[in-house]
């Protein structure tokens, strides 16, 4: 007897992951830029008027950020009421990190708007609020 096929993530799951992964994507480009400007050139630094440990504290925050992204959006398709409440927790600090970081940030605001607005949608609560397999 065979056991039958996993139930297949709704649309509006598969693209709040999407953006999950897109947004942690963004952050750990974030992170290298940072982090190279941190390790890199002091000209460079002083030209910014800023001070390496900042730069590369900012670094390892993107850092951090894009890895627990990647980490929430893998679970996605197991749900759990856990993730979601992650994932929109991690969305909402994605909107604040957004803020002020250039344009790569303020594709991770948008980005994180719509990943929240999806996962708090009553197709989203009833996906990751029903026991998976």
């Amino acid at each position: 007897m065979s056991t039958p096929p996993p139930p297949r993530l709704p649309g509006r799951i598969r693209s709040a992951r999407a953006l999950a992964y897109t947004v942690a994507g963004l952050n750990l480009l974030m992170a290298l830029i940072s982090l190279r400007a941190g390790f890199g050139d002091e000209e460079t630094l002083r030209e910014l008027d800023v001070t390496a440990g900042p730069v590369i504290t900012l670094g390892v925050i993107f850092l951090a950020f894009g890895a627990v992204g990647i980490a929430l959006a893998t679970r996605f398709a197991r749900g759990g009421a856990r993730v979601r409440i992650g994932a929109m927790a991690w969305g909402g600090a994605g909107v604040l990190l957004g803020f002020g970081t250039g344009t790569l940030g303020l594709l991770v605001l948008a980005a994180s708007v719509v990943l929240v607005a999806l996962l708090v949608m009553r197709d989203s609560r009833d996906w990751f609020a029903k026991p998976q397999g």
